[in-house]
């Protein structure tokens, strides 16, 4: 049976990389949500009321859950786009994908020590 080199030094960092991943990209996905929350509230043509009914939740999982209130059905006609979400969602899509990438990035540059 052969022996490798630093295999072990390697299996030790491997197996702290999930919880270094897990932490920034929750992170990552808490700042995407604050935002994209933020976003939809600026967009949405109603009152006080329904703007206040908007927000969102950080689970402990790392997971991001926005809700953003009753008015979000409110189409015209039966296929129409949701008058705030969906461009909430546009404008943010790049800037999540990006700061998503920066976080697995700087998760396994904390595991591996770089």
């Amino acid at each position: 049976m052969k022996s490798v080199s630093g295999a072990d030094a390697v299996r030790r960092k491997l197996s702290i990389l999930d919880d270094r991943i897990v932490k920034h990209v929750g992170r990552a996905n808490a700042q995407s949500g604050g935002e994209l929350v933020r976003i939809a509230k600026v967009l949405h043509p109603g009152d006080g009321t329904n703007k206040a009914a908007i927000h969102g939740t950080a689970n402990a999982d790392g997971s991001y859950l926005c809700d953003f209130g009753p008015k979000a059905k409110v189409t015209e006609g039966k296929n129409a786009p949701r008058p705030f979400v969906n461009p909430a969602l546009t404008v943010t899509r790049k800037k999540h994908k990006a700061r998503a990438a920066r976080a697995m990035k700087n998760g396994v540059k904390e595991a591996f020590g770089g």
